[in-house]
């Protein structure tokens, strides 16, 4: 369901602490103090020049985010926010601008409440990077190691026993950190969503631009990608809502 809200104001400050800034000194400040003097396109260029040059971060992408939002580019806005906070999933600044953005889009889609274990799996992996959720998994198995060490060259029964019982129980604990590493960094690379940036577009009925539209859309939704043929997507909105959208309107998060 597609409801409208009147718009709210937005609050924008860049993210100065987040960023290598000892790498990136001049750059990194220019960008800042264009921003400053609202030369929006020169800050946007310039924090784009270190996105192109493979310089990524929360923060990076949080300042974006606000540049796009003061230039009036509510879709790029909400895309840069969302990738920002698939980088830093706790960060409360993140969070808020893009709950205000998103409050702002023409289209507010009711989403579907998501499956309980998916839930428990995001919010779980979400607690931690891939790097260090790996360095839980290397703790679980090497002290597990040390218990099975301890069972096999224990000299008291008790010892043994209990060495057994732990290292074993922590050999099986360690693959759900591992686990959790691998999909986090999985979603990181790609996170199968995408946001829609042109100012209007029809959600269609199939894979190309004469065919029937579904839902009238607006930029900034946000869309879960489940097929493609050729250049068009098959995407479902968070209300369950399915359809077609060429690749070109839309940019992946």
């Amino acid at each position: 369901m597609i409801r409208s809200l009147p718009p709210l104001l937005l609050s924008l400050w860049l993210a100065v602490g987040l960023f290598g800034k000892e790498a990136l000194p001049a750059t990194w400040e220019q960008a800042g103090d264009a921003y400053q003097n609202k030369q929006y396109t020169v800050a946007f260029d310039l924090y784009q020049g270190l996105l192109d040059e493979g310089h990524i971060s929360p923060a990076l992408y949080y300042n974006l985010g606000n540049v796009c939002y003061r230039q009036h580019k509510l879709g790029l806005a909400i895309l840069y926010y969302e990738k920002a906070l698939k980088l830093a999933p706790r960060d409360q600044e993140i969070k808020g601008n893009l709950a205000l953005a998103k409050s702002q889009q023409t289209d507010q889609i009711d989403p579907l409440p998501p499956f309980f274990l998916d839930r428990w799996q995001h919010g779980l992996q979400s607690l931690f990077s891939a790097n260090t959720w790996s360095l839980i998994g290397l703790l679980f198995l090497w002290v597990g190691v040390g218990g099975l060490v301890l069972w096999i060259l224990g000299k008291e029964r008790g010892q043994r026993k209990w060495g057994f019982i732990a290292g074993i129980s922590l050999l099986i604990l360690s693959l759900l950190p591992f686990y959790l590493s691998s999909s986090r960094a999985q979603f990181e690379q790609y996170s199968g969503t995408a946001i829609l940036l042109e100012r209007e577009y029809g959600l269609r009925s199939a894979p190309e631009e004469g065919s029937k539209i579904l839902v009238p859309l607006h930029e900034g939704v946000k869309l879960v990608i489940i097929d493609r043929i050729g250049d068009w997507l098959k995407v479902k909105l968070e209300d369950g809502e399915q359809g077609w959208l060429p690749e070109k309107s839309l940019g992946m998060i």
